[in-house]
């Protein structure tokens, strides 16, 4: 639940911007800083200023929300258990245009950006990112720290395991599972469910490679 109107971004790249500028638009945020390993070279991040290393979120437990801006879906985990571990306040985003069915789950640590769609009966577990015009169809279980990249559109009934990251524009038909660390390339087509820890690319998705 967002209960402060300090928010402390983890993480200062790209995708922490528009984290950013997500959290602006929900106009709830009083002050809007980061926290990132730049520091030392660099003060702000776009409009919004870096005020230390990612170390220092400790300083802010008392009195901000966190989130977590960071892509890579294993060290997102990490970071956001850290903050777990302490019952720090974990917000959770959502773009003001998103569709969000009063009747899907979203948990703690989510952010979910402009022009996505989350059907009814859709389960995103913690610290999923849900980008910008990405769908998630009605029933589908996104389990945590899985990173669904802009346009992905993922049909009824998908099971998506944790850490899996799906690449821009990516599709996958319905009611088959994706396992737990599966990565599909840019425009893949899903058709059928995955291994665990596998690259998947083309039309339709075939494995690529292992990434262990």
């Amino acid at each position: 639940m967002n209960k402060h109107k300090t928010l402390v971004i983890i993480g200062a790249g790209g995708h922490g911007r528009v984290v950013a500028d997500c959290a602006e638009s929900i106009a709830i945020y009083h002050e809007i800083i980061f926290l990132d390993d730049c520091f030392s070279t660099r003060k702000n991040n776009s409009h919004w200023p870096i005020v230390g290393p990612i170390a220092h979120w400790t300083k802010y437990t008392d009195n901000a929300d966190f989130i977590v801006a960071i892509g890579s879906n294993t060290l997102r985990e990490s970071l956001l258990k850290k903050l777990f571990a302490t019952n720090s306040s974990i917000a959770t985003l959502i773009h003001p245009t998103a569709f969000i069915s009063t009747k899907s789950i979203i948990a703690r640590g989510v952010v979910i950006f402009a022009n996505a769609v989350v059907n009814v009966g859709a389960r995103i577990e913690e610290g999923c990112i849900i980008n910008t015009a990405a769908t998630i169809d009605h029933d589908c279980h996104i389990q945590a720290y899985c990173h669904i990249s802009p346009g992905v559109n993922i049909a009824g009934g998908v099971e998506v395991g944790t850490r899996s990251w799906l690449g821009i524009g990516s599709s996958v038909v319905e009611y088959i599972t994706i396992a737990e660390n599966t990565q599909s390339g840019a425009g893949a087509v899903i058709t059928h469910s995955t291994q665990s820890n596998t690259l998947y690319l083309g039309v339709p998705a075939q494995p690529s490679r292992s990434l262990t």
